[in-house]
This record gives structure tokens, C-alpha cells and sequence, in this order.
């Protein structure tokens, strides 16, 4: 099974690692949701890139979300969402999408503060 970096990082070839994560949006909240992100404010964007994402996408699919990103951070993954939750507006932001988001099925045992879900690769082809 192909997987990727467990920890987040850059792969020692420099290549961006790439990232899939899931979650769900409640019930009848999706296009308030939808809505905020045709206008996502500068400062999530610029944060965002300060840290290393690029190439970030949201999907749906009804009310569930796929989200995908490239990471070329210098950093542990990890680490760089840290750092970002420090910069500016971004807790703001965070906590107005969580009165939208939900947590999938079978995420109760994961930490109170995880709401996005990792997905794991099964094919990739360049």
C-alpha cells in the first residue's frame, strides 16, 4: 500500500508532500460554509503560505469535504500547523468553522482538537 510521510514532512528528495484529510459539514450549514470560503480573508491565505501549503483545494461531495494540499515547509508538518495557529486571525477563523464542521463517524477516540481527519494514500500517479 502506497503511504505517505507519517510525520509531515518534505521527503528527503525535496518533493512536496502531498496531503488528504476529510470531515463532514452539519446538517443544512454547507452553503454558509461555501460561502466564507469564496472569501477566504488574507490573513488564512497568507498564514497558510507563510507555513509551506500550497496547492490547497477543498471539495465536496454533500456534506462531506476533501481536502488536499501540498506541504514544502522546512519544518515537520506538525510543527508548521503550530506556528500557524499563532498567526494572525487564524483562531478566529478556526473556531468560526467549527460552528460549521463536524467530525466523521468513528473520530470520537481522536484529540478534542482534531477535526480534519488524514486520509491515506492508495494510488498516486505521476
Amino acid at each position: 500500500m502506497a503511504t505517505e510521510q507519517a510525520q509531515g514532512d518534505v521527503d528527503q528528495t525535496g518533493k512536496p508532500l502531498r496531503m488528504a484529510m476529510t470531515l463532514d459539514i452539519q446538517p443544512g450549514k454547507f452553503q454558509e460554509y461555501f460561502d466564507y470560503h469564496q472569501a477566504v480573508w488574507p490573513e488564512i491565505q497568507h498564514a497558510l503560505h507563510e507555513v509551506g501549503v500550497r496547492n490547497l483545494s477543498v471539495w465536496n461531495w454533500e456534506s462531506r469535504l476533501f481536502y488536499y494540499c501540498e506541504y514544502v515547509g522546512e519544518r515537520p508538518f506538525a510543527e508548521a500547523m503550530q506556528i500557524y495557529s499563532q498567526m494572525p486571525r487564524v483562531q478566529e477563523w478556526e473556531e468560526l468553522m467549527h460552528k460549521y464542521q463536524q467530525k466523521l463517524p468513528g473520530a470520537a477516540n481522536v484529540a478534542e482538537d482534531v477535526w480534519w481527519q488524514p486520509c491515506t494514500l492508495v494510488n498516486y500517479q505521476p
